[in-house]
């Protein structure tokens, strides 16, 4: 694959850059007096990587990666901005920046539902923030910060273990409720919607067999629910897009 996309994922990044004083440097890092951070495409792996080194009396100390994008010949320049907001994000983080609450972030508005038809990503979304409310904070944040909703990105860090930690609590009520409202997705959810719910759970009981056996409990009555589930797990360690997106 070329690296045609490449000026994509750094425009993106550019305005952060900016605002903290990073410059390009001649070997393509772009450093500030704290850090210095590479961004590079991996043609072996077919991911773009983002590695960051701690800068301490003016020398540049060893590169750790931090975070990688899975990125082939079936992806497009969109796909590319996807990366330079998820890696300017992860740069964010690593140099303890916080969001400030703004206009901007306070005027997020949640996601609806929208009547007839079936539940798309957005009213998925808005089933589990109603089921799991302090996530709406988090979901405003990530909007404010990104500029469009990276879902499974979102979905990895804050509500995969959100679902884990119910499936465990051993509360059969909750549990209970979880299921109704995800068997109540599974069915009317268009397809994305559906595959996006399976990889959720997949990614919850990820290499976890107490919280295999959980969920494969609370699915018990759903048959073609719990199906999917266990015919889905075997291969999803095999998607690299999936696994590097909700596996935190």
């Amino acid at each position: 694959m070329d690296n045609r996309y490449f000026d994509k994922v750094i425009e993106e990044m550019q305005p952060f850059f900016e605002e903290h004083a990073f410059a390009l440097k001649e070997d393509g890092s772009y450093c500030n007096d704290t850090k210095s951070v590479r961004v590079a495409y991996d043609e072996a792996r077919q991911m773009y990587t983002l590695s960051v080194a701690d800068i301490e009396d003016g020398k540049t100390g060893d590169y750790s990666e931090i975070n990688a994008w899975l990125f082939d010949d079936s992806q497009n320049a969109k796909d590319a901005v996807s990366v330079g907001i998820d890696f300017t994000g992860s740069l964010r983080k690593n140099m303890g920046i916080k969001i400030r609450r703004s206009a901007s972030n306070t005027d997020v508005e949640l996601p609806s539902i929208s009547k007839g038809g079936s539940f798309t990503i957005t009213g998925f979304t808005k089933k589990m923030l109603d089921f799991f409310p302090t996530l709406k904070d988090e979901y405003k944040d990530h909007i404010a910060e990104n500029g469009n909703f990276l879902y499974l990105n979102f979905f990895g860090e804050y509500l995969v273990p959100q679902v884990k930690s119910v499936l465990l609590s051993g509360n059969k009520k909750q549990i209970k409720k979880l299921f109704d409202l995800l068997e109540d997705m599974y069915v009317k959810g268009d397809k994305d919607t559906v595959n996006t719910l399976i990889a959720v759970l997949c990614a919850a009981a990820y290499k976890d067999e107490k919280t295999f056996e959980a969920l494969k409990s609370m699915l018990a009555e759903d048959k073609h629910f719990l199906s999917s589930v266990e015919n889905f797990i075997k291969v999803f360690p095999k998607s690299k897009k999936l696994t590097a997106a909700l596996i935190k």
